[in-house]
């Protein structure tokens, strides 16, 4: 199971939390409400790890400068996806590791694909996953059946055209080996049908700044639903794409559909931006 701080801890977090003033500059008050909450991220880490809570702190403050719309949105929303972040081991906006992504003045928590290969392969039944681009020009070959066959020659790079297809593999501790293979078309329907920020900001979205990052994800992501992994490790995937309306509740699902509901949520509670 995810590891998850204590309701006494969270609560003390809350209980000391600073004033909520107005007039206050939004940075200082993140800054003053995530040392606050020192003592709930630390206890929610991972020990394998390794992480550190202040360090986590730091690059969450970091994010929040390289990204000014993190700021507009509630804080509550801002801690949750900060403990979300602590409780898988992951760092946000780090490498590809895990995302805050602010709409509608809540903030969602996203993994990205490394942190998703992170988490896959972190109990070790997986040993290796591997996400590539196949693009117009290169020597590309896959089957599926009883003898599945994945060949990809990429052709000199001043010969490549246009990516046309996405796929990932993956080792495992068995011996066993699987992949799965998408067209660029499909990747692209993905997008399209679940991803409300770049319906509204295609330019400044996460698919808009990081089209190949988010395609690998996606292919990894049908991967993982053929891997023979524990149930731990599916309830770590699971937290992808998530909200949490503060550092006391459980993380809720974000998709298109359910949209609207989170919107009322977010106007009633001041929740995220994304």
């Amino acid at each position: 199971m995810t590891k998850t701080a204590s309701t006494e801890g969270l609560q003390k977090a809350i209980q000391n939390k600073p004033s909520q003033n107005t007039g206050v500059d939004p940075y200082k008050k993140a800054q003053s409400y995530l040392k606050a909450m020192l003592p709930a991220i630390t206890e929610a880490l991972p020990k394998t790890k390794g992480m550190d809570a202040q360090n986590l702190v730091r690059i969450t403050l970091t994010s929040l400068r390289l990204n000014p719309k993190l700021l507009e949105c509630s804080i509550e929303s801002l801690l949750g996806a900060t403990l979300q972040a602590a409780q898988l081991g992951l760092q946000p906006n780090l490498l590809g590791s895990c995302y805050f992504i602010p709409y509608k003045g809540t903030v969602s928590f996203q993994i990205g694909y490394k942190g998703l290969i992170d988490l896959v392969c972190r109990k070790g039944e997986v040993l290796t996953i591997v996400a590539q681009e196949v693009r117009a020009g290169d020597q590309f070959h896959y089957e599926y059946g009883r003898n599945e066959t994945l060949k990809h020659i990429p052709a000199p790079e001043h010969k490549r055209g246009p990516v046309e297809y996405y796929y990932a593999y993956a080792n495992m501790k068995n011996g066993g080996f699987t992949f799965q293979v998408m067209h660029i078309s499909e990747i692209e329907k993905i997008r399209d049908d679940h991803s409300i920020s770049y319906r509204f900001d295609k330019n400044n979205s996460i698919w808009g700044k990081h089209f190949q990052a988010m395609a690998y994800k996606s292919v990894i992501k049908k991967l993982v639903k053929y891997l023979p992994i524990s149930v731990e490790s599916q309830e770590l995937v699971a937290q992808d794409e998530t909200v949490r309306k503060d550092i006391t509740t459980e993380a809720v699902y974000v998709d298109s559909t359910e949209f609207e509901e989170v919107q009322i949520i977010s106007t009633e509670q001041e929740i995220i931006n994304g």
